[in-house]
């Protein structure tokens, strides 16, 4: 055959016929080959795409455990995380739910006995209760029971106040003074505004209800409205305590931030143990920072992990709980390769050890904090530049390696915390007041809260008497300043 350098012309028709299926058969076979490589790479493209869904799944049974945590609190936890041991759940099932009350041994307390006894009443039978029989004899004995109420309607109090005129022969002039509590002006008393703002802002009462309190409980007709009057009145007084609070905010050592949603904007939290001031901005950008705290702060920042706080130039402390919660989702998320969850459980002990240390910071140091101190950043240095193999968890090691020096300065202080829980607690009042009225729907609103939110916290923090203190705002705005210094 190999004589034959064209078969397709040999003489032979069965030479031709067998040359002719040769060529059928290879470009057949080629055709195969071409479609199989397709096929393959459809195959390898599914695989990846499948890939990406299962860890797009377990993302989102993450979000879908923490939506259930907030609805249904403790009834909501189950075995989603398979890198946890099954005696560890078993422990917590056995555990008994902790008891209300004190614990045994303690002393009882009741309420305190009343110094002064308004009305006396002796109460006599004239059947029995038990049997209904008529034949009573009265006892020697007696006892006592004391029983604290209120009075509704609350009675309301009318003071006249008669101005009576002088003339001033040094200026010329006719004038006159002003009474005790009174507000010139105004039909309503300083009283009853202080307690009306207190209802909205230190209970977050609408303004309707806080209405209906002042009709059903003290007799006195109010609008809506004029509750609205009530807070522009007093945030008048505040505005310049709101500054200072502002400008002592900027000159503290350190300070907590944090932020919330507030009807389409966002309320800004910055507050220490002395004082708290709350703004309400557009957003929860850099700008929206700056514009409160400016470009250079002084002391030390505690917050979360939000970007926009990179922008501010000072000495930052990231929340470590927010970092272990962050590391709990990534551990679901990666709980199919156990090196990288041996990784984070690593990453996540030196974070506790981090968080036990600073805790352990008082007037006295450990004897052993410079060593620990020591060990634990080296263990959290070298973790954080171990590169890892998968892609989103080489980008959160390398998020984290950036920041690394603000997860350790509260081991340089005592006074800043390794976690950003008074912020929250500083916002929880302000969620709440959301949740039930909604926020603030004007300008005007904004502003009113921003103010008399701020005084009412700092308030709270100096121990301050919430509705004495608004009436001596109202009466007095110098002394109401000096109670906050």
């Amino acid at each position: 055959m190999t004589r034959y350098k064209n078969l397709k012309g040999h003489d032979d028709p069965i030479v031709r016929e067998l040359y002719d299926e040769h060529k059928r058969l290879r470009q057949e076979s080629e055709r195969i080959i071409r479609k199989n490589r397709r096929y393959e790479k459809e195959i390898a493209r599914l695989k990846g795409n499948i890939q990406s869904l299962k860890l797009d799944m377990k993302e989102l049974l993450v979000q879908l455990k923490e939506l259930k945590d907030m609805v249904f609190k403790k009834a909501s936890k189950r075995k989603w995380l398979s890198w946890r041991k099954d005696d560890e759940d078993d422990d917590e099932q056995d555990k008994k739910p902790k008891k209300p009350g004190r614990k045994k041994g303690h002393k009882g307390k009741t309420r305190k006995r009343p110094d002064r006894v308004d009305i006396h009443q002796d109460v006599l039978l004239k059947e029995c209760p038990e049997c209904h029989g008529k034949d009573l004899s009265l006892c020697r004995r007696h006892e006592d029971h004391y029983q604290e109420d209120i009075i509704i309607p609350v009675k309301t109090e009318v003071t006249r106040f008669r101005h009576h005129y002088y003339y001033c022969r040094c200026c010329g002039k006719t004038v006159h003074g002003n009474g005790i509590g009174e507000l010139p002006g105004s039909y309503i008393g300083p009283k009853a505004k202080s307690l009306a703002v207190f209802l909205r802002y230190h209970m977050s009462v609408p303004y309707r209800k806080v209405q209906m309190m002042f009709e059903k409980v003290f007799n006195m007709e109010l609008n809506a409205s004029t509750c609205v009057g009530f807070d522009r009145q007093i945030r008048s007084r505040g505005q310049p305590l709101y500054e200072e609070l502002l400008a002592r905010i900027k000159s503290s050592t350190w300070i907590n931030a944090d932020e919330t949603g507030w009807k389409g904007k966002w309320l800004w939290c910055m507050g220490n143990m002395e004082s708290v001031v709350y703004s309400i901005r557009p957003g929860r950008g850099q700008k929206d920072l700056k514009y409160i705290l400016g470009d250079k702060y002084a002391g030390v920042l505690i917050s979360d992990l939000l970007g926009a706080y990179n922008a501010i130039k000072c000495r930052k402390q990231r929340c470590l709980v927010h970092l272990l919660r962050l590391i709990k989702k990534w551990m679901v998320y990666f709980d199919h390769d156990k090196r990288t969850v041996k990784y984070l459980l690593e990453l996540k002990k030196v974070i506790q050890g981090i968080i036990a240390l600073s805790d352990s910071m008082g007037k006295n140091l450990p004897e052993d904090f410079i060593v620990r101190k020591a060990d634990l950043t080296g263990r959290l240095r070298r973790l954080l530049n171990k590169e890892q193999k998968w892609k989103k968890a080489e980008k959160f090691r390398k998020r984290m390696l950036d920041r690394v020096e603000e997860f350790i300065t509260c081991l340089d202080y005592a006074e800043v915390c390794a976690h950003n829980n008074l912020a929250e607690r500083n916002l929880r009042p302000n969620v709440i007041m959301r949740k039930i009225t909604h926020g603030s729907r004007s300008e005007e609103g904004t502003k009113n809260h921003e103010v008399l939110m701020s005084l009412l916290q700092t308030a709270k923090l100096k121990e301050q008497n919430p509705i004495e203190y608004l009436y001596t705002l109202l009466t007095d705005p110098v002394i109401a300043g000096k109670l906050l210094a």
